[in-house]
């Protein structure tokens, strides 16, 4: 069906980050403060997971010894860290500005690759990923003025500390990545469950359980943030992290922004200015440049001019 492992773990990638883009629409819907939607997502995410490990049989002793599970629950770690970070960041700065700081999150794939594995990107790669990025930076769409007075506020230290948390929200994501490309020849689903299991007791301390949804509108969106957008979301993306280069992991996870602000413009009726749709152009074009290896140099370069034939002397 797929040509190449390449070629599945791209479109793995692509309808993970598509998924990835809905999650705030359901975490709005729900209802629910931020830890009991996470727990909620994590519980019954972890269900299914362990159902599909267990239909599948992907289970093996194997699996539970030694530096692999280690690995798998390292990595664990990273993710519920990840999230812990990223939603205390927005106690401190802005929502919008702390997703600017997150979503540097491939750049730090890219260079922590090239520092630990010397999986060097080429110039052509980082120039796609700083146009990703000024793509990101449009859809987003926070004046420069904005975040430099956040960030400089004066008698506070506040805004600094939130983008700390969120930076190390995407640092501690980027991690959590790694590790799950080095636990390659493990199932995906085994890895995910493992995680996501771990995760669910890791937030127990915040959980409030005299606030759980009450209408069946609230838990429909959390059983589709559990069962789609954990289960079958985390099955795909940690099997697509385990065939792509960290490159085309980093540059198709801009994917994500894009997808959520389409979702915020038709679910919340939030218009999209013009330059967010530049932005939206740049990131789809960056993305297609990673996808397809587009070289600049092909792409601009100009015909040669024919030399004429020296005439021949009668």
């Amino acid at each position: 069906m797929f040509g190449s492992d390449k070629e599945k773990g791209s479109i793995e990638m692509v309808i993970a980050m598509v998924l990835s883009g809905t999650i705030g629409y359901f975490v709005v819907n729900a209802e629910q403060s931020y830890w009991n939607v996470v727990f909620l997502r994590c519980v019954i995410g972890a269900l299914c997971l362990a159902g599909y490990v267990l239909a599948t049989k992907q289970l093996t002793k194997e699996i539970l010894k030694g530096p692999v599970f280690i690995t798998i629950l390292l990595g664990g770690i990273t993710l519920v860290g990840n999230w812990v970070l990223l939603f205390a960041s927005f106690e401190h700065i802005p929502f919008s500005i702390a997703i600017i700081a997150y979503h540097l999150q491939p750049l730090m794939l890219v260079l922590l690759s090239a520092v630990l594995y010397r999986q060097y990107p080429s110039k052509t790669i980082l120039l796609w990923l700083t146009i990703a990025v000024v793509g990101l930076w449009l859809v987003i769409g926070i004046p420069y003025q904005e975040i430099v007075a956040v960030i400089f506020a004066q008698g506070s230290n506040q805004a600094v500390f939130g983008l700390l948390l969120a930076l190390g929200a995407a640092f501690l994501y980027t991690i959590t990545t790694l590790m799950t490309k080095k636990v390659s020849q493990v199932p995906s689903g085994v890895v995910a469950v493992i995680q996501i299991l771990f995760g669910g007791l890791f937030l127990l301390p915040w959980v409030d359980f005299n606030h759980f949804p009450e209408t069946s509108a609230s838990w429909g969106n959390i059983l589709f943030l559990g069962v789609v957008n954990t289960g079958f979301m985390y099955v795909i993306m940690y099997d697509a992290f385990q065939r792509l280069s960290t490159t085309l992991i980093a540059i198709l996870s801009f994917i994500y922004p894009v997808v959520a602000l389409l979702v915020d413009f038709m679910a919340f009726d939030h218009t999209v200015s013009l330059l967010q749709m530049m932005g939206i152009v740049l990131i789809l074009v960056a993305v297609s440049a990673v996808k397809f290896d587009w070289q600049l140099g092909k792409l601009v370069r100009t015909p040669k001019q024919k030399i004429p034939s020296p005439q021949k002397l009668e």
